[in-house]
C-alpha cells in the first residue's frame, strides 16, 4: 500500500489504480477536472443511495450532472480524460466514492487544486 495516500486513509485497489495514473495527490488532474469529478462522484453516490440496485456508472453520473447544469456542451473538451478516469472508477463503491470526495475537497480547498487569490 502506498504511504503517500491520495485519500490519507481508505486506500483501496481501485483508488490505487487512480493514484498510479494521476499521481499520489492526483496532481496530473487540474482544478476544473477535480471539480467535475467531485460533481460526478456526488451524483453517483446520490443515485446509488436512491436505488442501490441501479447499475449507474461514474461516467453516467457525470453526464447527468453536466446535463442538469446545461454544461454537457463543454463535456467533449474533457471526454477522453473523463472516459479514462471513469474507466478506472468502474464499479466504485459508495465508501470509495466518499473517500475520493474527501480527498478532492481537501485538494480543491487547501491542496494542489486550490484557487489562488487574484
Amino acid at each position: 500500500m502506498t504511504t503517500d495516500l491520495v485519500t490519507y486513509y481508505g486506500q483501496t485497489p481501485t483508488i490505487d489504480q487512480l493514484v498510479d495514473k494521476y499521481g499520489v495527490y492526483l496532481e496530473k488532474l487540474d482544478r476544473e477536472t477535480k471539480l467535475m469529478l467531485r460533481m460526478a462522484l456526488a451524483t453517483y453516490i446520490f443515485t446509488l443511495e436512491k436505488d442501490s440496485s441501479t447499475k449507474h456508472t461514474v461516467a453516467e453520473a457525470l453526464e447527468d450532472a453536466l446535463s442538469n447544469l446545461g454544461l454537457l456542451v463543454s463535456y467533449p473538451l474533457y471526454k477522453n480524460l473523463f472516459e479514462d478516469v471513469c474507466s478506472v472508477l468502474n464499479g466504485l463503491t459508495i465508501l470509495e466514492a466518499e473517500t475520493l470526495l474527501e480527498a478532492l475537497q481537501h485538494q480543491i480547498r487547501w491542496g494542489n487544486a486550490q484557487k489562488l487569490a487574484s
